[in-house]
């Protein structure tokens, strides 16, 4: 299993979601954690610009004010997610992996 966790300092510009797509798109990861996302929402069309795929599923953690955000997004064909927990500066999923290659 691939994991893949990145501390972006910001996913709000263009340059920054660029920078993790290629990442992603060189590494593959199943799992893909980005820390300060510095994002108060995240939508299914920023998950989808950085993961390049319409499959994943996804879960975040607001940032509070300029600081903070998470980010955690899965391959739901290798992960199955059961649950996902926000507490202070953490981000908890529960599940397991139904597949590896």
């Amino acid at each position: 299993m691939k994991l893949l966790s990145y501390n972006v300092r910001g996913l709000g510009g263009y340059e920054e979601r660029d920078e993790v797509r290629r990442l992603v798109v060189d590494k593959h990861p199943y799992v893909l954690c980005i820390q300060k996302s510095k994002l108060t929402v995240v939508e299914k069309g920023v998950v989808s610009a950085i993961r390049g795929s319409t499959t994943f599923g996804f879960s975040f953690q607001p940032s509070v004010g300029a600081s903070g955000g998470l980010l955690t997004v899965w391959d739901p064909n290798v992960i199955e997610v059961w649950s996902s927990s926000s507490f202070n500066h953490v981000l908890v999923i529960r599940g397991k992996v139904i597949t590896t290659s």
